[in-house]
């Protein structure tokens, strides 16, 4: 390895135009990321001697809190999928240097041998009264907020854009807070003061409320920096609108597709109970009896099918999500009996197993049924010899965890990595959207999905939901 970076560094032209004349600092990483030499900006740029870095993993010329970042992204490119990104490198004399890196590959003689790293620094950080901000945001293909203290100090053209304001000025003339929708408000400053403690904080959807009136969906996210000596937070917002319409929609369709497969079931289902009612009231017309208990029968069958019918009307109705407490065993319990009938008729026995006492969770009871209902209906339909399937719940790390585990053929390995993916099912007539959308219901309800699995033996899907506080 090392005899091709030399041949390759030593060809003359390629050092002499590249290395040698680049203004900006190229460090040259053999496959493993280490740097083995760079270009007289290098030195330049950090303070550093060559002799100081050469032969050092190139993550270690990062400041300490940024080291594990850039080690991850050094990785992505040695697997073939470099993404640019921003970080601060570490001078000679303690000074954070704002730096935007790109990789490349390197190859001698047809072959790849090792990767350039180069690091553009970032100028005009200094200032950020809005007429000197840093110019590395402007490169940001998402808006771009700088804040201190909870006030806007400067937004890239995109953030401006947005927002719907004419230009810059006009936008650091509004608080920050009138930006977006009140109810996001308490999460909004929440997030920030973490930022300023140094936290990191996952992304979060809020409502942003643009300057023409508006109303849009975004994703918003965060980081810390000190700049002249105070904490500045950089906020990176990205409109999800669209994303959130086509997720929409999808969940939608999905929902509809469920309804419909449902309906064999469901109509089993209530012609049990209307057989029960037809037969008293011909017993009642043909004897004249009124015994007290036929009527207890039958209020309790109607009862039952008043019960199904809502289920499946709020199941087929869209709405947006309402989070409310919840009891998860009611829940569960509707769904069993969504699916009881149908799973008898495959001769499934469906049994619910409470480990611990549940507390309550904050959920969107509709969209939490319609994901558990895709999960028993997978277990079901993978038994076609009959079996049983086993609900487990239980209470642990103010998690509740819910456990779908069927005996049924199982998934081989090869198609584990794939389940998820729209539009690949291991069915005859699936569409692959089922596991997709609840997937999805789950990570919005801030839980955990993990799905294993056995050839032969079954499969098992656990659900990690936050309890309510």
């Amino acid at each position: 390895m090392r005899d091709l970076l030399d041949c390759g560094i030593r060809s003359g032209l390629l050092y002499r135009s590249f290395f040698e004349q680049l203004g900006q600092a190229a460090y040259l990483l053999d496959r493993s990321g280490t740097v083995y030499t760079g270009n007289p900006a290098c030195e330049a740029l950090t303070g550093y001697e060559k002799k100081e870095w050469e032969g050092v993993p190139f993550w270690q010329l990062a400041i300490p809190e940024e080291r594990e970042m850039v080690r991850m992204q050094t990785q992505f490119a040695m697997e073939g999928n470099p993404r640019p990104f921003y970080t601060y490198l570490a001078h000679k004399d303690n000074r954070s240097i704002p730096v935007y890196i790109t990789f490349d590959t390197f190859a001698a003689d047809g072959v790849l041998v090792g990767y350039y790293a180069i690091a553009q620094e970032i100028t005009g950080c200094e200032d950020l009264s809005g007429q000197r901000a840093c110019k590395f945001i402007g490169l940001s293909t998402e808006g771009v907020f700088i804040c201190r203290m909870g006030r806007l100090q400067y937004a890239n053209q995109i953030g401006v854009r947005l927002v719907g304001a004419p230009h810059l000025q006009k936008l650091l003339q509004v608080p920050l807070s009138s930006l977006f929708h009140p109810h996001d408000m308490p999460v909004i400053e929440d997030m920030l003061a973490r930022l300023e403690l140094g936290e990191t904080v996952a992304p979060i959807e809020v409502e942003l409320i643009r300057m023409d009136g508006l109303l849009i969906d975004v994703e918003l996210c965060g980081k810390t920096a000190v700049i002249s000596g105070q904490p500045t937070c950089y906020l990176l917002i990205r409109d999800i609108t669209q994303r959130k319409r086509a997720h929409e929609f999808l969940q939608n369709s999905e929902k509809l597709a469920m309804v419909g497969q449902l309906a064999a079931g469901i109509a089993h289902e209530i012609r049990n109970p209307l057989t029960s009612l037809k037969g008293f009231v011909q017993l009642m017309q043909n004897d004249g009896m009124r015994k007290k208990e036929y009527f207890s029968i039958m209020s309790s069958e109607l009862a039952r099918i008043e019960l199904i019918v809502n289920e499946l009307l709020v199941l087929a109705k869209p709405h947006a999500a309402a989070f409310e407490a919840r009891d998860l065993s009611v829940l569960i319990g509707h769904v069993v009996t969504l699916l009881e009938t149908e799973a008898i008729l495959r001769k499934v026995m469906i049994r619910v197993d409470f480990e611990t006492e549940l507390p309550l969770i904050r959920c969107d009871e509709n969209h939490l049924k319609q994901a558990f209902i895709n999960f028993l209906k997978n277990g079901i339909e993978a038994m076609t010899g009959g079996g049983e399937i086993v609900i487990r719940l239980r209470c642990a790390d103010s998690c509740v965890i819910i456990r779908f585990e069927d005996n049924g053929v199982g998934i081989p390995p090869d198609q584990m990595p794939r389940l998820g993916e729209a539009f690949f099912t291991t069915k005859e007539s699936g569409t692959g959207l089922g596991l997709l959308v609840s997937r999805r219901i789950i990570e919005n309800h801030r839980g955990t999905l993990r799905l294993t699995s056995v050839p032969g033996q079954g499969t098992t899907v656990e659900v990690r939901l936050p309890v309510h506080g």
